[in-house]
């Protein structure tokens, strides 16, 4: 049963920063593509796979000191 406390461990940080990192990467892989570069996306995909394990690799090494919840 949850107490209302959010977790305020480094590896709940790192996880919650998942999304705004993926929107900012597909935000400037869309701006080099509108700054004359011509690109396919299907071309420059795989760097958001990589984002993604980046910041899954940071999360995993984060401390888990002071964690709340299961």
């Amino acid at each position: 049963m949850s107490n209302g406390i959010k977790c305020r461990c480094e590896r709940c940080a790192v996880g919650g920063l998942m999304g705004p990192v993926v929107l900012i990467t597909l935000g400037a892989l869309f701006l080099v593509g509108k700054m004359g570069w011509r690109y396919d996306f299907g071309d420059l995909w795989p760097v958001l796979l990589i984002v993604i394990g980046i910041v899954k690799i940071v999360e995993s090494m984060a401390s888990t000191e002071g964690h709340t919840g299961s």
